[in-house]
C-alpha cells in the first residue's frame, strides 16, 4: 500500500508560483522524503502545472534530467548537446563535482527556463559561495525575468535554511516555505506502514506513545529510528525511540532532549513555590481541556531566579516530570559565534526546532545570556541584539508551544523587555531555605523522604530519632545554606563514615561535616537582601511572596 504523505508544503510553493509571486520557490528541508516527495508531484502531468522538462541539480552527481522510472522518479545524467564522444561525456560529468560545475548547470539550465515551461531543483545545498556559483545573481534575474515567468518556469530550491544560501535582497525576491519536519498524521502514517512491512504488530496505544516521542524527527529520520529499534529489540520500544531521538536532536549542539528524573518529592522544602506551580500552572496543563472552557490561557513561561544553588534547575526538571511534558535543554553556551551571523542563525534554529517538539518544557539556564538588548557599536553588539530580538520575539508569540523555564541568579541584567508582564508568566525567586526546609533538603538527600528516589545509606539511628537530632543540632548550623551545600554535606558525612570505617553513618558524622564547612554568612546575607529587592521588583503576586516569606522565615520584610 502506498504511503500518502501531505503536499500541502508544495501546494503552497505552487500557488504561490501561480499568483506570481515568483518563479523561484525555496522549501528549508533537506529530509529525503520530502525531495522525493516533490520529485513525484512535478513528475504528475495530469496536475498543474506541467512541464516539459525537469532537471535537477546536486553537487556531486551533477546536472541531471528527471523523468518517470518503473519505481518513481528517476534522475539521468544530463549530457550537454554537442558534447563530443564518451571521453569528452565523462569529462563533464567530473567536472560536476567541481563548484564550478555550479555555475555551468546554471548557465545550461537558463535558457531551457526561458524557452520552455520548466522546472528546475537544485538540492542538498548547505552553502554557496557566490564568487564561485554566481547562484545569488542567477536566481534574481530569474525572479524577474518576464521569458521565465511567462513560460511558468520554477525554481525549486531545497534546503536547510534559506539564509545560508541567499543574501536577504535575494530572498525578498524569492518565496521561502519552511516545511515541517512531520506531522502527528504522517508520523502515525509512517509508524503503522513501517510495523506492516516488517509484519508487526502496534496497537493504538503504543501507537500514539510513539508518535508523540518522536515529535519533531523528519520522515527520514523517524523510519531510521524505528528500524533501529526494531533491530534492538524486535518492537517499536517508545523507551529506544526517545533516546535515538535524543542523540540526533544532540548533533545539532543547540538542544539536548532529556526523560525528567525528578518529581517535586525529590526536592526538600520550597513548599510554597511547589503550591503556587501545582495551583496555577500544573493544574491548568493537566486539565487543558477545562482550562479552554474558562478561555485560560495555557502557561507559556516561567522565570526562577535567585543565588546559586537553590534547586532552581531541578525545580525544572520536577516540572518536566509532574505534567509529562520532555525536557529540552536549550545549550546556551553554544549559541553565540565568533562568525558573523551564526549566532542569530543558530538561535532560529533552536528555536525551530524547540516548537517543532513542543509541547515541552524549554529550559534555559543562565538565561540573562539573552535577556540584554546591548549595544551595536560592532559586529558582536549587532549579533548580540539580533540573538536578543529573537528570543524576545520567541517569548511573545501567541501561538508558542514551547513552556520557557528560564533561571537567573542576577535578573539585574536582564532588559526590563524582558521581564514585564507578558513575557513570562510568573517570576519565583529562590532563597537560601529556612529552617523547616533545609530540614527537609537533609532528609531528602538521606533517603528519608517518602516518594524520593534518593538512596537511603546505613543509619545507626532510626529514622524519628536521627530527625529529631538533624532539627535541633545540624540545622542551626546551616544558617544560610544552599540546597546544593546541604546536598554536600551528606556527602561529605558519608565520608567520614566510610573513612572511619564504620557500618553505618551516624549523627556525630553529620554533625562534624556541619561544623566544619565553612560559608561566608555576611556575604550571604547580603546576598539576601539584594534578592529580597529584586523579588519585590520582580514578582507580582503578593499572597504567593507572603506564603514564601514565610517559609523563609522572613515574614513581615
Amino acid at each position: 500500500m502506498s504511503l500518502r504523505l501531505s503536499d500541502a508544503w508544495i501546494e503552497d510553493g505552487l500557488l504561490k508560483r501561480r499568483s506570481n509571486y515568483s518563479p523561484v520557490i525555496c522549501f528549508e528541508t533537506t529530509d529525503p522524503r520530502r525531495i522525493y516527495q516533490l520529485k513525484q508531484r512535478l513528475m504528475e502531468r495530469s496536475s498543474p502545472p506541467a512541464f516539459e522538462h525537469v532537471f535537477v541539480y546536486d553537487r556531486w552527481e551533477g546536472l541531471g534530467r528527471l523523468h518517470p522510472g518503473t519505481g518513481g522518479p528517476e534522475v539521468e545524467p544530463y549530457r550537454k548537446a554537442g558534447g563530443g564522444g564518451p571521453l569528452a561525456q565523462r569529462f563533464y560529468r567530473d567536472a560536476g563535482l567541481e563548484l564550478t560545475q555550479f555555475r555551468s548547470a546554471l548557465k545550461e539550465v537558463d535558457g531551457f527556463l526561458k524557452q520552455h515551461p520548466t522546472a528546475f531543483i537544485i538540492q542538498n545545498l548547505s552553502e554557496n559561495r557566490e564568487w564561485e556559483s554566481g547562484l545569488e545573481s542567477a536566481l534574481r534575474a530569474w525572479a524577474i525575468d518576464p521569458d521565465v515567468i511567462r513560460r511558468g518556469s520554477t525554481v525549486f530550491i531545497l534546503t536547510a535554511d534559506a539564509s545560508r544560501i541567499m543574501d536577504e535582497f535575494t530572498r525578498d525576491l524569492a518565496v521561502v516555505i519552511p516545511v515541517d519536519p512531520s506531522s502527528r498524521e504522517e508520523r502515525g502514517a509512517v509508524i503503522a506502514q513501517t510495523g506492516r512491512d516488517l509484519d508487526l504488530e502496534v496497537d493504538p496505544r503504543s501507537l500514539g506513545e510513539l508518535v508523540l516521542a518522536t515529535a519533531g524527527l523528519n520522515l527520514h529520520q523517524l523510519e531510521s529510528v524505528l528500524l533501529e529499534s526494531y533491530h534492538r529489540t524486535r518492537r517499536f520500544d517508545p523507551a529506544v525511540t526517545k533516546e535515538l531521538k535524543s542523540e540526533l536532536v544532540k548533533k545539532s549542539g543547540l538542544l539536548e532532549v532529556q526523560d525528567p528524573v525528578f518529581t517535586f518529592s525529590d526536592i526538600g522544602g520550597y513548599q510554597a513555590v511547589k503550591d503556587f506551580i501545582r495551583k496555577y500552572v500544573i493544574n491548568v496543563l493537566r486539565d487543558s481541556e477545562r482550562a479552554r472552557r474558562f478561555a485560560l490561557p495555557l502557561p507559556k513561561g516561567i522565570l526562577f531566579f535567585g543565588p546559586p544553588g537553590t534547586g532552581k534547575s531541578l525545580f525544572a526538571n520536577a516540572l518536566a516530570s509532574e505534567v509529562q511534558l520532555p525536557f529540552i535543554n536549550l545549550v546556551t553556551e553554544n549559541i553565540y559565534s565568533k562568525w558573523l551571523g551564526e549566532s542569530g542563525q543558530k538561535m532560529k534554529s533552536a528555536i525551530a526546532l524547540a516548537e517543532k517538539m513542543s509541547p515541552a518544557i524549554v529550559f534555559v539556564d543562565e538565561i540573562d545570556r539573552f535577556g540584554r538588548r546591548g549595544v551595536a557599536t560592532d559586529s558582536a553588539g549587532e549579533e548580540t541584539r539580533r540573538v536578543f530580538s529573537q528570543f524576545l520575539e520567541w517569548l511573545g508569540r501567541p501561538d508558542r508551544e514551547a513552556i520557557i523555564v528560564g533561571t537567573t541568579n542576577i535578573p539585574d541584567l536582564l532588559d526590563e523587555a524582558f521581564t514585564r508582564t507578558g513575557r513570562f508568566d510568573y517570576k519565583i525567586p529562590f532563597l537560601y531555605p529556612g529552617e523547616a526546609a533545609r530540614l527537609e533538603v537533609l532528609r531528602v538527600h538521606l533517603g528519608l523522604s517518602p516518594g524520593g528516589r534518593r538512596p537511603r545509606p546505613p543509619l545507626e539511628l532510626d529514622p524519628p530519632e536521627l530527625e529529631a537530632f538533624l532539627r535541633q543540632k545540624v540545622v542551626p548550623l546551616t544558617r544560610n545554606f544552599s540546597c546544593a551545600e546541604l546536598e554536600e554535606l551528606v556527602t561529605r558525612a558519608k565520608r567520614v563514615a566510610f573513612d572511619r570505617g564504620a557500618a553505618a553513618l551516624a549523627a556525630s558524622d553529620l554533625l562534624s561535616a556541619a561544623r566544619s564547612f565553612r560559608v561566608d554568612h555576611d556575604q550571604r546575607q547580603a546576598v539576601v537582601q539584594a534578592c529580597l529587592a529584586q523579588a519585590r521588583r520582580l514578582t507580582d503576586d503578593q499572597g504567593f511572596l507572603d506564603a514564601f516569606w514565610a517559609e523563609m522565615g522572613l515574614e513581615g520584610v
